[in-house]
């Protein structure tokens, strides 16, 4: 066990990275074939520049399209990105040593996002099953199923709680690549591979979005709408 899940982790970020490499080329090439039929693009101002990249990070962080598509589904899905945000950055303790000041103040509201999370997820998923719009795809279910998984254990751990020490232990050696004993604790394993699961299936659009946002604003001009992808 030692060594099978330092060795099941790197193949699975190597199958994840090489997958995104794979998606960036794919991209790559069909901006340029786009490219090839687009009238020349005009130069433009640093200050209209600055002010397009404010409009994607507004997009980005408040899920501007989601909430003009639908506004029950906007609720639950920015709460579980934020307290999905808050839940990982709690987690830096583990692979950071020393830990800062900052993440440190963060554990508390880490903990009780730990506990949003699971219920925004039930939540998401009852508006996607009950709402009109049926588009909801067997991977949805698949990421939304193995999310929910990952908070109930994190959670059961506040309980059952495993050696911490052995637990940052057995983190930090796998980033240093000196694995180490895999601490006594059925559920820490349990969540670990629930999260080397996760990481191959993670949405590509969580690295684009910014891209395609951008691509999705020319094209409302054009269209006089907002666009978002359901």
């Amino acid at each position: 066990m030692k060594i099978f899940l330092p060795i099941l982790g790197y193949s699975l970020y190597a199958i994840f990275c090489c997958r995104i490499l794979l998606q960036g080329l794919a991209w790559y090439k069909a901006a340029r074939q786009l490219g090839a039929h687009r009238a020349p693009v005009r130069r433009v101002s640093l200050g209209f520049s600055l002010w397009v990249c404010a409009g994607v990070a507004t997009d980005i962080a408040f899920l501007r399209r989601l909430l003009n598509a639908n506004r029950l589904l906007w609720l639950g899905s920015w709460t579980f990105h934020l307290s999905f945000l808050f839940v990982t950055l709690r987690h830096l303790i583990y692979v950071m040593n020393p830990v800062p000041e900052c993440i440190a103040d963060l554990q508390t509201i880490g903990v009780c996002s730990g506990y949003i999370l699971p219920l925004s997820l039930i939540y998401i998923a009852v508006v996607r099953i009950a709402g009109k719009e049926k588009y909801v795809s067997r991977s949805n279910f698949l990421i939304l199923g193995l999310v929910f998984l990952i908070s109930i254990t994190g959670l059961l751990m506040h309980f059952f709680r495993p050696d911490l020490v052995d637990v940052k232990g057995f983190i930090l050696g796998i980033l240093a690549f000196k694995p180490e004993a895999v601490p006594q604790s059925f559920l820490f394993i349990i969540h670990f591979l629930l999260v080397l699961l996760l990481v191959p299936y993670l949405p590509s659009h969580i690295f684009s979005s910014p891209v395609i946002i951008i691509e999705a604003r020319r094209r409302e001009k054009e269209l006089k709408m907002v666009l978002h992808e359901k």
